[in-house]
């Protein structure tokens, strides 16, 4: 077996407290966004509070479940497991479904069998009349990225269907129990509808950037805004390459990895959510045989 030290000097099999920090500060600033939303109590501010929501409910809900699914969210391995109701279950899925799935791309990317493809056609990537200031900037804030969300969701196995099933019935009695039907509102209000609006575009945007149109692969997205909101998320084609380096040294990782053996992912870098609208709109085959995500 390849020891991960001599693929990346970067290898680190995760870190509790860098684990539980993420956590706090995410699940403080959706506590925090939430109530100061309720004291504004006004409808310009709830509109800023599920962008703000469901961007840190990405940040939980994909980056550090993805953190999680490959054993780096914490370093006592069965923790990233055992404590997936703060990361996966208020995603409606299991650690499972989402490892399984996580799993197969990383075997399967850019080929036939990389169920992203799938989704790419969906959404309606792979059509000839494709726009991408329409799939880009307008079609994830309709509404279509929710549905689009809804529709991945299931709850077979049955063993994860029983998990997902049980956690929100807990959530919706104690709910009730703090403030009938006041407590129901709120969790309608500040994790429902967040979770299937503005989480669910960012989960859009990131499925397209990550390997669409792109050369090498994968894309990799600079912003440093972004990647301290997202937890290094931006940094994926070293992720992809270097699947053994967590969330806090994928900056360092990358540097190291487009110096050499990765020089090749340097064609598919962006500046950010712009930068890669126009990677998107501007790409433009070359007369080589490209990957298959392009």
């Amino acid at each position: 077996m390849t020891d991960p030290k001599a693929v990346s000097p970067f290898y680190d099999r995760g870190s509790d407290l860098r684990g539980w920090l993420a956590l706090a500060r995410d699940w403080g600033a959706i506590a925090v966004v939430a109530w100061l939303s309720v004291r504004a109590g006004s409808w310009a501010g709830y509109v800023a509070a599920v962008w703000a929501i469901g961007a840190f409910q990405f940040a939980i809900g994909e980056c550090l479940l993805h953190e999680a699914s490959h054993f780096h969210l914490f370093r006592t391995r069965a923790w990233n497991d055992r404590f997936q109701a703060l990361y996966a279950l208020p995603f409606c899925m299991s650690m499972a479904q989402y490892r399984d799935e996580h799993l197969a791309h990383h075997r399967h990317a850019g080929t036939p069998r990389d169920a992203l493809l799938a989704d790419y056609r969906q959404i309606g990537l792979f059509a000839p009349s494709a726009s991408m200031s329409w799939l880009w900037l307008i079609k994830p804030v309709t509404g279509y990225a929710g549905w689009f969300f809804l529709t991945k969701l299931s709850l077979f196995p049955a063993r994860c269907g029983a998990k997902i099933v049980s956690f929100w019935a807990v959530v919706a009695a104690a709910a009730f129990a703090l403030g009938r039907t006041r407590g129901l509102e709120l969790v309608a209000l500040y994790w429902l509808v967040p979770l299937f609006y503005s989480h669910a575009a960012f989960l859009y945007w990131s499925e397209v950037q990550d390997h669409f149109r792109t050369r090498s692969g994968t894309r990799t997205v600079l912003s440093p805004v972004t990647n301290w909101l997202f937890h290094n998320n931006g940094y994926h084609a070293v992720h992809h390459a270097r699947a053994a380096v967590p969330f806090y040294r994928l900056r360092e990782a990358h540097a190291e990895y487009v110096a050499g053996p990765g020089a090749d992912a340097l064609r598919d870098l962006s500046s950010g959510f712009l930068g890669t609208y126009r990677q998107l709109r501007d790409f433009a085959p070359s007369p080589a045989p490209e990957p298959v995500l392009n």
